[in-house]
């Protein structure tokens, strides 16, 4: 099977297409978090709706602009660019979004969270490939990074919400159904033991029985 028409046709587009939108104070950049803010933070802009998302990426833009290496504009910028992409790709939105996540992991390279979007964008650059061996080579790339990411920080949710919805949205024929089985169902453990937003919760459990009939459908 075509890797480009199968990404397509099986929704590659609507990466992470989480249907709840959590509220946003301001739309203007906000100063940096640290810790679990941080990743509060970004789960926040993750789920933005594609309006929301626009105007918040024009804050953390405007930011930028002033202060280049301001490593949550950098973080947040990257991730609504991906978020934007879900509906909207463009390969220099895409690309655009990869620059900002590799310039905030250059800066802070302990940061599993960001290589988790890092690697899930990644995968995107392969909507854009016509050749299948550039094709395979970025969707290998990017899972391979957020692989690593999940292996030294198992029991970060936001990661796992990631590399599921990735997993899910990539065609079953190269196997990563099973890991979006894994993530969904240890998201909602982790759940268990933390606050995380209802809707949230929902949709991974529903997400996981989708991804485990397709792993049943496909052996």
């Amino acid at each position: 099977m075509n890797l480009s028409l199968a990404l397509r046709r099986h929704g590659r587009v609507a990466l992470f297409a989480l249907s709840c939108g959590l509220p946003l104070a301001a739309l203007a950049a906000p100063a940096a978090p640290v810790g679990a803010a941080a990743t509060t933070a970004a789960r926040d802009i993750a789920n933005l709706g594609q309006a929301q998302s626009k105007a918040a990426l024009e804050g953390y833009l405007a930011t930028l602009r002033k202060s280049p290496d301001d490593l949550d504009a950098l973080r947040s910028a990257g991730i609504l660019l991906h978020q934007i992409s879900r509906t909207e790709p463009e390969r220099e939105r895409v690309e655009q979004a990869e620059r900002y996540l590799k310039q905030a992991a250059g800066l802070a390279p302990d940061d599993r969270e960001i290589a988790g979007w890092l690697g899930s964008v990644t995968t995107m650059k392969a909507l854009f490939e016509t050749d299948p061996g550039k094709q395979t080579f970025w969707v290998k790339l990017g899972t391979r990074q957020m692989d690593k990411a999940i292996d030294q920080a198992p029991e970060l949710p936001i990661l796992r919400l990631i590399r599921g919805n990735n997993s899910l949205e990539l065609p079953p024929f190269l196997k990563r159904t099973r890991f979006a089985v894994e993530d969904f169902n240890r998201y909602v453990a982790l759940c268990a033991a933390q606050t995380c937003p209802k809707e949230l919760v929902d949709d991974a459990r529903e997400k996981a029985k989708r991804a485990q009939k397709i792993v049943e459908d496909t052996k």
